[in-house]
């Protein structure tokens, strides 16, 4: 009709609408012992930005720092595209869902997938009106002599050795590190200060532009600024532990932020958590928080069973009979966060990620 959009979404991709990780995809496809390589480095990422609270440290920078050990194991940017295509599997209904959801509302892609495996998503994903932002990197800009190559190969084969510990630290909660976690920091800390700085390495580093935490918060809060749309206009669907300070942000302010088969932190940071395998379910909350705003769809998570489901004058009757159609036998998980144990249901969400998407 030619109105001014009042609401915006903005949302990531993974366990929402990939079910890739592709940072640990390459790193497998690449590296020896590739998914340990990656875990360890993961585990790094998460010590430093949520339990150490480094103030330089940001949650996501894995993708960064795994680059120049891809660049030394031969990978190039032909080749990281063809792996990210061949190796990519969407989510049920992510095409449909995301251009039902750009059709009503000015839509935002913000995720930490490399710009190369972002060109299949899109492919995929058929959603013109997505606008997308993503990490970039370009391997083939920078050489690797053989030396230097196989001295990063041996600091891979020394990330590799390291123990990957199942223990548990409580976000902003004082807790002593155990010995595994504090020979991942000490010896992290001493490849990328010492021994990758006297390589070709910290070159190529510095290129890689990382959709990592920060990023992404920034880059919610441009948005805001060209849309001219405040935060408690605006859903945000995350899922990973890069995407908790936005998603801090969107629910602090008003807004509906969403875990969409969330970690532990992304949990942390909505006002609703969903456990689903079928994208529909996010249509559903965009249709309702586009016509109702945050109470209808609070109103909506509340109430969230078949029977209401089936009676409840909902905004696109056709949408919400989708969505029982694809789930006949059981509908997607719903939470209102403020009302439930927040560790216990973390703890959920994040064995429900683990055992639908991975690591």
């Amino acid at each position: 009709m030619g109105l001014f959009a009042d609401k915006f979404v903005v949302c990531s991709c993974r366990g929402f609408l990939t079910k890739n990780n592709d940072a640990k995809d390459l790193c497998e496809s690449f590296i020896e012992n590739g998914s340990h390589f990656y875990d360890v480095l993961d585990r790094y990422d998460k010590l430093t930005a949520y339990v150490l609270n480094r103030e330089e440290s940001t949650a996501g920078s894995t993708t960064k720092w795994c680059v120049p050990f891809l660049k030394a194991f031969g990978a190039t940017d032909h080749a990281v595209h063809r792996c990210l295509s061949e190796k990519l599997e969407m989510m049920p209904e992510a095409s449909r869902t995301m251009n039902y959801i750009s059709g009503i509302l000015p839509t935002y892609i913000t995720t930490s997938v490399f710009d190369h495996g972002m060109m299949s998503v899109k492919e995929k994903l058929k959603a013109p009106l997505c606008e997308v932002a993503c990490s970039e990197m370009c391997l083939d800009q920078t050489m690797f002599g053989r030396s230097e190559s196989r001295r990063i190969r041996d600091m891979a084969k020394e990330i590799c050795a390291l123990k990957v510990p199942k223990t548990f630290y409580e976000l902003g909660v004082p807790m002593e590190l155990c010995q595994a976690d504090i020979d991942i920091i000490a010896t992290m800390d001493r490849i990328l200060t010492e021994k990758l700085p006297e390589t070709n390495a910290m070159a190529l580093m510095e290129t890689v532009v990382p959709m990592s935490a920060h990023k992404k918060a920034y880059r919610l809060l441009d948005i805001r600024r060209l849309m001219n749309i405040d935060l408690d206009c605006t859903m945000y669907i995350g899922s990973a532990s890069t995407d908790f300070q936005p998603m801090d942000l969107v629910r602090d302010a008003g807004g509906l932020s969403i875990a969409f088969n969330g970690e532990d932190f992304a949990v942390r940071g909505s006002n609703i958590a969903i456990l689903s395998e079928d994208t529909t379910v996010g249509a559903v909350f965009a249709e309702t928080f586009c016509d109702k705003g945050l109470q209808a769809a609070l109103d909506l998570a509340n109430n969230w069973s078949r029977n209401y489901l089936k009676k409840a004058d909902l905004p696109d009757r056709n949408l919400v009979d989708a969505m029982l159609r694809n789930n006949p036998r059981k509908l997607p998980e719903v939470f209102i966060v403020d009302d439930v144990d927040l560790d216990e249901l973390a703890a959920k969400s994040d064995a429900y990620r683990r055992k639908k998407l991975g690591i």
